[in-house]
């Protein structure tokens, strides 16, 4: 017998039970030989019980809740779980659906105004600004913050203008819509072109993975690295980093490959040589869910200006 199953005999037993319950106890003789109005010869303490029905609009209410619940189970699925949807077909989700529907157009409409407006003028018109402020406090905060910097290491600053799939009001659309890294096994693979077999690195491997890791910090103009390893790392850089990353370390945003030349980090404070070493043995590819079905087209595209006018700033 599975859970629902029990359950619904339970409820319909119970509901039966009442009934037969207070049919019996307005029909049983309290009283004895008393009179309706007349004192039982029952007291305590000098209270008596006088022999009294009880009110008749109080017993049509136990009644009229026993009718209410009986017709609930009925039409609503109330007992069986998922086997018994009831007579209306009614499910929470197709109620969020239909309410959802409503709010979307609704929404649709509001943001109508702003449908032929390209995101980079939206994000000159504090109206459409506040609005995809609000949006993004309520959807985007939790992973980027409410200031938009990131609420932790791993978390893309959006105030900076430096952009892992590129900034435009275009790209920020299709980010925000579609999500990136939605897909297992894309971004950076763990040892990058480096090693051949990253579950195993080889003494060699890791010396290559040190070599280069020293290069990429010496890119952002730090000199606290191995100087004897940066010509090594340097060959070893243009061997297997260049296709995604740039013979500058400037990234390419076709890929979503970080500039790793400009000094700021998405998965380090300070971009150590141990972290850089990490990011490429082990690398963190974070995904961005696509947000198309949560919000729409049209606050979609504010929320987009919003992030635009945070490293814009005029």
């Amino acid at each position: 017998m599975t859970i629902a199953l029990f359950i619904g005999i339970v409820t319909i037993l119970h509901i039966v039970g009442y009934a037969l319950f207070i049919y019996w106890t307005t029909h049983v003789k309290a009283g004895g030989d008393a009179k309706e109005g007349e004192v039982i010869n029952h007291a305590w303490d000098e209270i008596q019980e006088v022999n009294n029905p009880l009110p008749g609009w109080w017993l049509k209410l136990f009644y009229l809740v026993i009718i209410f619940a009986a017709i609930y189970l009925v039409l609503y699925p109330g007992v069986f779980g998922y086997k018994y949807k009831g007579l209306l077909d009614w499910t929470q989700i197709g109620q969020y659906e239909q309410q959802k529907a409503k709010d979307d157009a609704i929404s649709d409409e509001y943001f109508s105004v702003y449908k032929m407006q390209p995101v980079e003028e939206l994000a000159k018109m504090p109206e459409a600004v506040a609005s995809g402020r609000r949006i993004f406090l309520q959807n985007c905060a939790v992973c980027h913050g409410q200031n938009a910097k990131g609420a932790a290491i791993g978390y893309p600053n959006l105030t900076d203008n430096d952009w892992l799939w590129g900034g435009d009001g275009e790209t920020l659309i299709k980010t925000i819509t579609e999500g990136r890294n939605t897909i297992p096994g894309q971004g950076m693979p763990a040892g990058g072109a480096l090693i051949t077999d990253p579950a195993n690195p080889s003494a060699e491997d890791l010396q290559k993975v040190k070599a280069v890791a020293n290069y990429i910090r010496s890119m952002g103009g730090h000199d606290d690295v191995d100087q004897s390893l940066l010509a090594k790392g340097k060959e070893y850089y243009d061997q297997s980093c260049v296709a995604c990353h740039g013979a500058e370390g400037q990234g390419n945003p076709m890929l979503g490959a970080p500039n790793i030349a400009d000094d700021i980090w998405l998965y380090s404070k300070d971009g150590s040589v141990a972290d850089i070493e990490h990011q490429i043995l082990h690398p963190a590819n974070n995904m961005m869910p696509a947000w198309s079905d949560r919000l729409g087209p049209g606050r979609i595209k504010v929320v987009a200006a919003y992030i635009y006018s945070l490293s814009h700033k005029e």
